[in-house]
């Protein structure tokens, strides 16, 4: 690396702690690419279901602003420092983060996502939508919605959203098996949409 591209960083660093936001920009284009590879490796390839090795990256990226601003590093790094700083930080977030993930009351890294947990026919269905374009794949689901009557609707939004059987059996004021069959409904229908 030239001496001039040494000194951009440097000045960047500088330009941080002084308290200039397009500094980080700067910093976070030149040292991203290598950041993600280093988390990457530090996750050892494991599967992340809720963040991966790039959300590592983000979140000692946004330390490192945040402890530059308060002239937490002091003066005088150069590049290679910086470099190994930004290393450090990142594969310590990327290894807690895969501690996190592998805990027990997190089901040890075993935890499928939904993807995994559909049968064989739903997993096709789910195929057929994965290259769908954005605005096509939107038709799509509120086509599959509108064959659904109010009651089943709601319960297929919040399941959807995220919320548990038990959320929104309090929601309807019934009772979890009633939200169980009627989320088996909701199935039937939408698989009869995919056999259309």
């Amino acid at each position: 690396m030239s001496d001039e591209t040494a000194g951009s960083i440097s000045q960047a660093f500088r330009e941080l702690q002084a308290g200039d936001g397009a500094a980080a920009g700067t910093l976070w284009e030149r040292f991203f690419p290598r950041l993600l590879g280093l988390a990457r490796k530090a996750l050892g390839g494991r599967p992340q279901r809720v963040a991966d090795a790039e959300d590592a990256v983000q979140s000692a990226f946004a330390s490192f602003v945040r402890r530059a601003q308060h002239d937490a590093f002091g003066v005088g790094l150069d590049r290679d420092d910086l470099w190994r700083l930004l290393g450090v930080i990142a594969v310590r977030k990327a290894r807690k983060q895969a501690r996190r993930e592998g805990a027990l009351k997190r089901g040890q890294g075993r935890v499928l996502d939904e993807a995994a947990l559909a049968g064989p026919d739903e997993r096709a269905g789910l195929d057929a939508l994965a290259g769908t374009p954005a605005a096509d794949f939107d038709l799509h689901c509120e086509e599959l919605l509108g064959r659904l009557d109010n009651e089943l609707r709601s319960i297929a939004v919040l399941r959807l959203l995220g919320h548990k059987n038990r959320e929104i059996a309090v929601q309807f004021g019934c009772t979890e098996r009633r939200v169980e069959r009627k989320l088996a409904l909701i199935r039937q229908c939408w698989e009869g949409a995919f056999s259309d």
